[in-house]
């Protein structure tokens, strides 16, 4: 389930039940922060584990914009650091860094 937000809410936005963070007015833009995630096998061979995923989609960001994309990250690592949670940033982005 995706919830949009306009970046000026993120600051007081409860961040502990999203799994995804996205820039854009989609999750089909640029993928900011991906939770570590369980599935279990039944999600798995049911197929379900998607329709699982919370998704955060900050409107207004140009994901071209590199010094609006930093000012978004600060603000999302800072709130993810308060409240504990861990992820990847920037996971489609990533190489594949197991050789």
């Amino acid at each position: 389930m995706d919830k949009t937000i306009t970046v000026d809410q993120l600051a007081s936005t409860d961040l502990r039940s999203i799994n995804e963070i996205w820039l854009g007015e989609t999750h089909t833009q640029l993928c900011l922060w991906r939770g570590e995630q369980v599935f279990t096998h039944e999600m798995m061979s049911e197929g379900t584990y998607d329709q699982n995923i919370q998704r955060l989609c900050l409107q207004l960001v140009d994901p071209d914009d590199q010094a609006a994309v930093a000012s978004v990250e600060l603000m999302v690592r800072e709130q993810l650091k308060r409240i504990g949670k861990e992820g990847e940033f920037y996971p489609a982005e990533e190489a594949d860094t197991h050789r």
